[in-house]
């Protein structure tokens, strides 16, 4: 189980919850709020999200296409969406600008 700020995402069971109320979430979209969980404290870049979400598709060694990041930047902005994010303000996940993304703090 992994949870925050009112966020609890069941890896197993691939159910996610919001304030208690689930939300449904594509295949894309768990993945990448479940490897943003996993890295608390930490800025996972667009690169190794594209890796999360391909697989085996992509190996250390191969560039990542520009279309693969944008895909990842349209699922985000899916997720966000669905969260109900602030963009001026995100509860959840903050844009590292050039870089990726990370959890938002606690207030």
């Amino acid at each position: 189980m992994l949870t925050h700020l009112g966020l609890r995402l069941d890896v197993d069971a691939r159910t996610v919850e919001l304030d208690g109320r689930p939300i449904h979430l594509t295949r894309s979209e768990f993945d990448l709020l479940a490897a943003l969980l996993s890295a608390p404290n930490r800025v996972v870049s667009k690169n190794e999200l594209v890796r999360e979400l391909w697989g085996d598709g992509y190996s250390t060694g191969v560039e990542v296409a520009d279309a693969d990041r944008r895909t990842v930047e349209v699922h985000l902005a899916n997720l966000r969406r669905k969260l109900g994010e602030d963009a001026s303000s995100p509860r959840f996940i903050e844009t590292v600008r050039g870089v990726g993304y990370r959890l938002a703090p606690a207030r």
